[in-house]
């Protein structure tokens, strides 16, 4: 039986650099996620997504001991990623949200800053995936994920 997945935590960064803010449900338009900086129509980077799992690992390799939702800056942290390559793969948030995923999200300079040194390569094959949005309308904390 395949482990289910669900949203554990939502984060929208307002303007680049700026602190993440977490949040419980946000809505999600045809430029992206409502509110967070990367909203603009026809990005391939409208939203960001990240395993929970994933991180509690480069937490424990790099010692990092704060928030690593707001540390590793992506908009969505779920349970856990299936493990092969999603690029191209069609996913569903919740009830209404359809994604396509664009890419992998190579991690960069910041994750050292944030995370300690060694991040970036305890990052390798973990620092998620962002996508482009297909279907239009809200996610809350809980909601489930499945790859369509």
């Amino acid at each position: 039986m395949s482990k289910k997945i669900s949203i554990e935590s939502i984060i929208i960064r307002p303007e680049r650099k700026a602190d993440p803010l977490h949040v419980k449900t946000i809505r999600i338009t045809n430029k992206g996620i409502e509110g967070d900086h990367y909203s603009k129509e026809d990005g391939s980077r409208q939203v960001s997504l990240i395993a929970a799992d994933d991180l509690a690992e480069v937490a424990a390799s790099t010692g990092f001991q704060g928030d690593v939702h707001l540390a590793c800056r992506r908009n969505i942290m779920l349970t856990t990623l299936p493990e092969e390559n999603l690029k191209g793969k069609i996913i569903q948030l919740g009830e209404e949200i359809i994604l396509e995923i664009t890419g992998y999200c190579t991690p960069c300079i910041r994750m050292d800053e944030n995370f300690g040194e060694g991040a970036i390569s305890a990052f390798a094959k973990r620092a998620g995936w962002v996508a482009r949005v297909i279907e239009t309308g809200s996610i809350s904390v809980g909601d489930k994920f499945s790859l369509k």
